[in-house]
């Protein structure tokens, strides 16, 4: 069984690897996680700046259901500075937390997947959709930087 510190443990995730847009251009990202538990709520706090002609910062909060002992799931909501909220999960299988999510129209859709390496490092896979085009895609490895749970917001 695997113990999920990505999810189930507050800490600060330093992020690098790609981000390929809707063309397939690769840029280089970097960035921070921010995963923080408090009584009644969880929240994953990240920016990320992908390079490139076009750079630009994604900044995104997600306000996460916390997840009791027994569960292997639980819910998020995210206004990932998109036109709408999003909604998604965190499920837990064996090595992976797996992020299906899609917007409140369902007009945008997409998964993330955390594939687990080490207690302080993950890979991250994911893309994005609007409607049937894909607009973006992503890989990336996260390292735990901190585990400290009284860290400042990013």
């Amino acid at each position: 069984m695997f113990r999920h510190t990505y999810l189930l443990e507050p800490g600060l995730w330093a992020v690098e690897g790609h981000y390929y847009d809707q063309e397939d251009n690769r840029h280089d990202a970097q960035g921070q996680l921010l995963m923080s538990h408090a009584a009644g709520l969880w929240t994953l706090e990240s920016q990320l700046r992908i390079s490139g002609q076009d750079q630009r910062d994604f900044i995104s909060r997600y306000e996460i259901t916390p997840m009791p002992p027994e569960a292997s799931f639980t819910e998020w909501k995210s206004q990932v500075g998109g036109p709408e909220p999003i909604y998604g999960l965190f499920v837990l299988v064996e090595d992976t937390v797996m992020m299906p999510w899609q917007s409140q129209s369902g007009l945008y859709w997409g998964q993330e997947i955390m594939g687990w390496k080490s207690a302080d490092e993950y890979l991250g896979r994911g893309f994005a959709f609007l409607k049937e085009q894909k607009v973006s895609a992503w890989a990336f490895r996260l390292t735990r930087q901190s585990k400290a749970e009284d860290m400042e917001p990013l």
